[in-house]
Order: C-alpha cells, then structure tokens, then sequence
C-alpha cells in the first residue's frame, strides 16, 4: 500500500509544488480514504519527503552497483555519472519531484527541524559523487587539498543536472539525445581534470593539488 501511494504522490509533486498537491486527490487516485494515506504520512511534508528519499534511495543503488562493477578509476567516474544522467532521464517524474524548484525552503524541512539535505539519505547519495572523484584523483596520484573532491563533484553534478533539465524544461523544442549529451559533458570535464593533473605534475607542488590547479 505504502509503494502506491508514493508512486502516486511521486507523479503529483513531479507535477505541482507542496502548496499545490492535494492528499485528497491522492487518495481519490488510489480508491482510498484520505485518512487510509494520512495513517502512514501524517503531513503532507512527510509524504513528499519520503517522495524524495525514495528517489534519492532508487539512484544511489544504481550507481552504488556500477560503482561496485568498474574497477578503473577514472572509467568509474565516467560510468558513474553517465548513469547518473540516464536514470533520470528514464525517470523525468522522480527527478521533477526531487529536484522540484517550486515551493520554499521550508517545505523541505522535516517537523523536527531537520533539513532534507542534511538527512542520512541525501549526505550518502552526495558521497557517492565525492568518493568516486576522490578516488579518481587518487588514482592518477595526486594528494588533493581538504575539501576539493566535494567541490569537483559539485562541479560534474551542475553540469549533469543542466544535460538532464534542459529536456524537462524545454518540451516543445526537438533537443539531442540526452544521454548522448551527458557523455560529451561529462567526457569533456573529466577528460580536461586529466589534462590538468598532467601539467600539474611538472608543478613544484606536485603531487599537492587544488581547486586552483584545474583552472
């Protein structure tokens, strides 16, 4: 019961904000009463939160398994977020209602003042990037500064969810491939990182790297 009514929830949020969706409606979908739904999400809020991290959960498998199957570094990186592009392209509802601009700050806080950002599920999903840059920097045997594989991974993450958004955002325009896209974008930047750590190496600072080095 509880995997229908976030399915549903799921193609709701994809579609309106907090302010907007209506439980009612949600259990008119499903042949239930409102009550049935509120028994397992008592707010609003707590359905689309677990909205999210179910999504959020869904993702972080795939690339955990891709991650698991590459032993490259660098082709895990690529791998990595190649999937991480055609998972939501094959699933624009789960990435609309995650990654919904619509609403405030506040309709992603959880009623004990916790943001979903800062929950478990989203700090693991997050460093799933940061681990697989870091090794990635590790593998061609760089000492990264604190703090840079974060920064890089949000670099890659910008770029992945402007190749994703551009489709969703723009329906009535015929755009390329998406996934292709990703590949291009994503193959451009790791392959420029790559070029940088070879000039790097001839640094007096090698093998110390930071954000200044990939500029």
């Amino acid at each position: 019961m509880k995997s229908r009514i976030l399915e549903t929830a799921r193609k709701e949020f994809a579609a309106g904000s907090l302010e907007s969706v209506s439980i009612q409606k949600i259990a008119d979908s499903l042949g239930y009463s409102k009550g049935t739904i509120l028994k397992y999400y008592p707010t609003k809020i707590l359905l689309l939160l677990a909205v999210k991290q179910q999504n959020l959960d869904a993702v972080a498998a795939e690339l955990e398994a891709v991650r698991t199957q590459t032993a490259d570094a660098e082709l895990r990186l690529r791998r990595v977020m190649e999937t991480y592009v055609a998972y939501w392209i094959a699933n624009p509802d789960n990435f609309r209602s995650l990654y919904s601009m619509a609403g405030t700050v506040e309709d992603r806080r959880f009623p004990d003042g916790t943001y979903f950002g800062d929950t478990a599920v989203a700090r693991r999903s997050l460093e799933i990037f940061v681990k697989t840059v870091r090794e990635f920097l590790l593998s061609q045997d760089a000492d990264p500064s604190p703090g840079l594989a974060p920064r890089l991974a949000s670099a890659l993450l910008s770029a992945a969810h402007g190749v994703i958004a551009l489709p969703l955002g723009t329906p009535t325009m015929k755009q390329p491939d998406a996934r292709t896209n990703g590949r291009l974008v994503i193959g451009a930047i790791v392959d420029a990182w790559t070029a940088k750590l070879r000039a790097a190496r001839a640094e007096a600072s090698w093998p110390r790297i930071t954000l200044a080095t990939f500029f």
